[in-house]
């Protein structure tokens, strides 16, 4: 599967492919802090945002998942990234997210990133805790109440941490 998937820093003729990909897993609640209903140009600016490095994932030309890693704090703690990854609803379960989760720290690597941190890991995403943790990734932390769940209520949140 290596071979047929590539990356590339997203550019903004990719929003509308972005958009495609992140719409329906925002949507569906359970993955990330935005409000069900939040807007396009919001959850674009977010995911594109100036601090970021973007990208999208191919798999033999078709947009199949991004990510994007970003210093997690400015100045004295700018040496630790922090990421965000979306797998196309069409593509999931072709093990793209561990495909990106290694490529998101070889780039961290690459950009002089010496540690990622994720802070809020939705507990009942089960997918992502998963695969973090088989990416060697450990939790440091768990916030109680942290995420209001579209159908579970408050649930808790992790922090992953893994040094590169």
């Amino acid at each position: 599967m290596e071979s047929s998937i590539t990356h590339r820093l997203a550019n903004e003729r990719d929003q509308q492919v972005l958009w495609n990909m992140l719409a329906p897993v925002i949507r569906s609640g359970g993955t990330y802090v935005f409000a069900l209903d939040s807007s396009e140009e919001k959850i674009l600016n977010y995911w594109l945002g100036e601090e970021k490095y973007t990208y999208v994932v191919e798999k033999e030309g078709e947009a199949v998942g991004t990510f994007f890693l970003k210093s997690n704090h400015m100045d004295l703690g700018n040496h630790i990234c922090n990421a965000g990854f979306v797998v196309s609803p069409q593509a999931q379960g072709q093990g793209i997210g561990k495909w990106m989760g290694e490529k998101a720290q070889e780039e961290a690597r690459r950009l002089g990133f010496l540690a990622m941190q994720f802070n809020y890991v939705i507990k009942t995403n089960t997918h992502a805790v998963t695969l973090w943790k088989s990416l060697g990734f450990e939790v440091v932390g768990e916030i109680p109440g942290a995420y209001r769940h579209p159908l579970l209520g408050l649930i808790p949140v992790l922090i992953f941490h893994k040094k590169l």
